[in-house]
């Protein structure tokens, strides 16, 4: 989905969470490449400090952290200052910060649940609430990306947390889609499948726990962090102007219900 031109996102300030790694870090390489202006934040500066140093130069200001715990609202704040002042505006949020705890859903944790939620749920609200108080001050169209996950469809049993999660998020987008579409403030998600990420490190790189994953994907292969970070940078891109409030599946086919690829049913 990406464009030739390394200019696409020129003069564009862009403000990602989640960014020291996988589909957050790509997505800090695929802005600044574009020529935006990037501020990552994520919960611990030293391990933000190298991607900061691996991102490309750009013409029209540096790179920026902006450290700190998006599920705090006093810490959002600050990121959020900090970030604008920086840059001197935001235009484009990408809310990529989240997480996952696995427990028979008998035995989970009211605190492994709250954090979950507080993280993947509060987080994003917290974000998008501070984007459009500075948006709508300045009169800015700005736009907002979520990364969510196949799970706000797919059930996922012992992740019950991270289900819920996703499943609020979906609505959180559509109703602030619905809220700002005359304002020309745009929400969309993007919904990854299986993706090699740090995270997924227990079966990537394990090669027949690998292969068991991609056995169930229709495209017989995990995604890219890359593949993600295209699909964010078109959702935020003006070739999306007339897109909000929707969902997009980066999966590999894997909401298209693989095991009816067979006519077993009929």
């Amino acid at each position: 989905m990406s464009t030739p031109s390394s200019k696409r996102f020129e003069g564009q300030k862009v403000l990602i969470t989640g960014a020291s790694q996988g589909i957050g870090e790509a997505a800090a390489q695929y802005f600044a490449q574009h020529g935006a202006q990037v501020a990552i934040n994520g919960r611990k500066e030293e391990k933000l400090k190298p991607v900061l140093e691996s991102l490309p130069k750009i013409s029209s200001g540096n790179h920026v952290i902006v450290a700190g715990d998006v599920s705090q609202e006093t810490s959002i704040d600050s990121i959020f200052q900090k970030s604008i002042e920086s840059m001197r505006g935001l235009d484009i949020l990408i809310c990529n910060a989240g997480y996952q705890i696995p427990s028979p859903s008998e035995q989970i944790k009211l605190a492994d649940f709250e954090g979950v939620m507080a993280v993947n749920v509060t987080g994003v609200m917290l974000c998008c609430r501070a984007a459009l108080r500075y948006w709508l001050e300045h009169g800015i169209k700005g736009r907002v990306v979520v990364n969510s996950s196949v799970h706000q469809l797919i059930p996922k049993p012992h992740y019950l947390g991270y289900s819920a999660s996703k499943g609020a998020v979906d609505n959180i987008v559509r109703t602030l889609a619905l809220e700002y579409a005359s304002r020309g403030i745009r929400f969309n998600t993007v919904a990854p499948g299986a993706i090699v990420t740090p995270i997924n490190d227990s079966w990537v790189k394990d090669p027949k726990q690998y292969e068991a994953v991609a056995s169930h994907i229709p495209m017989k292969r995990p995604g890219e962090s890359k593949e993600i970070a295209d699909a964010m940078g078109f959702l935020a891109s003006e070739e999306s102007s007339y897109i909000t409030g929707q969902t997009l599946y980066v999966d590999g086919g894997l909401t298209l219900y693989g095991d009816f690829e067979s006519n077993w049913s009929s």
